[in-house]
């Protein structure tokens, strides 16, 4: 099947139904491109035992989930409990072989896919950060729809597991927020959000705090995972201008409060959850894409409070639209700031 992501065209193959129905589900927010070249081809199938690593150590080691195998232009991503990707950066193409458990472990098979077109998006100027992305719906206005901007900036919410970054993003959707990402939104040179697709994941106690998603709520502590547009049908934004980016942390306190973050300070806690060290050759282009966004969209500490509802409200005044106001300079001539 072939899909446009942002005008990159990937075309994602299989061997066996149980991946493609997962894909197209993961998928289903992302418009076809068919008649179209691809851009980028990732070729799945599934495998009865993991194939063996290459036989030397990796250059990279991420625990004992993922080792990385460097040959020039073509990586190898070796995952020795749930498969192993074969990445050829030059041109495009990734080839994986995936056991039973990469479908049967929460989030194995979304991740698998990201690591395996992530590269290949970054060769293009679209980077992942691992965060859950929504803006504000319109406001209302008399100018007609089709002249708006379609709402907000983008709030980038970042965090690691146990922040509050799940909770923050479905008290935002449950309020009729835009999303554009529940798990790894695009970053452009030019600090704009680009939709990335996946399914939502909460675990019951967090649905069962919403009135829209309390019926997925069940007694069994797993994550739950469900189609955004299954509970909100017109959910998903397509891009969006970075307005903010927040840095979630649950405390003990009555109420939310926002800390602004200076911007030093903010490109050190986004750099975990976007740099991939193994990739030597894009960490320069990456990191001027990540310093264009800090230094675009104001950042902030939100320390949470136990009241989700509030959430939105909260942070709807750090995405407003930052109008540009004309002045002359020392020349008489005009300028903007």
């Amino acid at each position: 099947m072939l899909w446009d992501l942002h005008g990159v065209v990937v075309e994602g193959q299989w061997d066996e139904a149980a991946i493609g129905e997962r894909w197209v589900e993961s998928f289903a927010s992302r418009p076809q491109a068919d008649g179209k070249p691809p851009t980028i081809t990732f070729h799945l199938s599934l495998t009865d035992h993991v194939p063996p690593p290459p036989p030397r150590e990796p250059q990279f080691r991420q625990g004992d989930l993922l080792q990385y195998f460097l040959d020039g232009a073509r990586v190898t991503a070796h995952f020795p409990r749930f498969g192993q990707l074969r990445l050829d950066c030059a041109h495009g193409h990734t080839e994986g072989q995936l056991t039973s458990a990469a479908l049967d472990t929460y989030g194995v098979f979304e991740d698998l896919i990201a690591i395996g077109l992530s590269p290949h998006l970054r060769r293009r100027g679209m980077f992942l950060l691992h965060a859950f992305a929504a803006s504000p719906p319109p406001r209302p206005s008399p100018i007609p729809e089709h002249h708006r901007n379609g709402g907000g900036g983008a709030v980038l919410i970042v965090g690691h597991i146990g922040a509050g970054k799940t909770t923050t993003g479905m008290a935002l959707l449950n309020a009729g927020w835009k999303l554009l990402s529940n798990d790894s939104p695009i970053i452009t040179a030019a600090a704009e959000v680009l939709s990335y697709p996946g399914l939502l994941a909460a675990y019951p106690d967090t649905l069962a705090r919403f009135e829209t998603t309390a019926a997925l709520a069940t007694g069994e502590r797993k994550k739950i995972t469900v189609t955004a547009e299954r509970l909100w049908p017109d959910v998903w934004r397509d891009r969006a201008p970075a307005a903010a980016i927040v840095f979630p942390q649950i405390e003990g306190r009555m109420d939310h409060a926002l800390e602004p973050v200076s911007q030093p300070e903010a490109l050190r806690l986004i750099l975990p959850h976007a740099i991939e060290q193994w990739d030597r050759a894009m960490i320069p282009a990456h990191l001027a894409a990540l310093n264009a966004l800090v230094q675009s969209a104001p950042a902030y500490r939100l320390r949470l409070g136990p009241e989700v509802s509030t959430i939105p409200e909260r942070l709807a005044r750090t995405c407003a639209p930052r109008h540009r106001n004309p002045r002359r300079n020392s020349a008489g001539r005009r300028s903007s700031e």
